[in-house]
This record gives C-alpha cells, structure tokens and sequence, in this order.
C-alpha cells in the first residue's frame, strides 16, 4: 500500500464514520468521515456519496500539504507529509498554518521539537488523543 492509501486509511481512522449528520466537537454540521457541510451543500444518503466526497476532500488535503512543504522547503519525508496532510484534513491549511515553531522544526529537520510543538497547541486539547498519535508518528518520521 503506498503512503496516500496508508494516509487514507489513517484519517478515516482517526475520523470514524457517519451516515446521518451530526454535530462536531467544534459544533459544525458534519458527516461521512468528518466532512464540514456547508450551508446549501447537498447531504448524501448513502455510503458512496460519502466515499465520494470523502476521497475530493483527502486529494485537497494532499495538494494543501504538497503546498505547506513547497512554501516552506520541507523534507522529502513520506511519514512527515502523512503526518501534515492529516492535520490539514482535521484542522485545514490555515490552522495547521499557525503552527509556526513545529514548520520551524521540521524545517531544521529536528523532529522531536515538531512533536512537542504539536503536543504543545489548543489542538491537543481538543483532540488529545488524535493530536498524541500523529505526534507520535512525527517524532519518529
């Protein structure tokens, strides 16, 4: 399996799935594997219609995360930009954006520092769980 598909998997994962919509921890409408309903945006009724949306959102995702590395002259590191797309998945390309000291870090190729950066944030608080384990990863990318 290649690190797109292992990422995939990941994020659904960490994202858990729904069929009906429901409200997340930040109180937006979501659904399928975590999408964002946007106001008028049809709902699917079905397992597909969220796959569908599902896979535009990771490609997005992806190419955001292909971007962050480009703009910030990052390594060539798979598990790293896994690690990155998952968090502009959860928290999108501004907020992951902010979060200057762990850019910093992985620039310097210092991947302890981006662990306890990413340790260190309002995302760990949110969601600790997630944020330990995509740390985790990072440390060890």
């Amino acid at each position: 399996m290649n690190i797109k598909e292992t990422t995939k998997l990941s994020i659904q994962t960490h994202e858990g799935y729904r069929l009906e919509p429901y409200r997340c921890t930040e109180g937006f409408l979501s659904g399928g594997w975590g999408h964002k309903i946007l106001v008028g945006e049809e709902i699917p009724t079905t397992k597909e219609g969220w796959e569908e949306i599902f896979n535009k959102d990771f490609d997005h995702a992806w190419n955001q995360m292909e971007q962050l590395c480009d703009t910030h002259d990052l390594p060539e590191n798979e598990e790293m930009r896994s690690v990155l797309c998952e968090q502009i998945f959860q928290l999108g390309f501004t907020g992951v954006s902010k979060f200057k000291m762990m850019i910093k870090a992985l620039q310097e190729g210092n991947m302890e520092e981006a662990h306890n950066q990413m340790k260190d944030s309002k995302w760990y608080i949110q969601t600790p769980n997630r944020c330990v384990a995509l740390a985790e990863r990072m440390r060890y990318a």
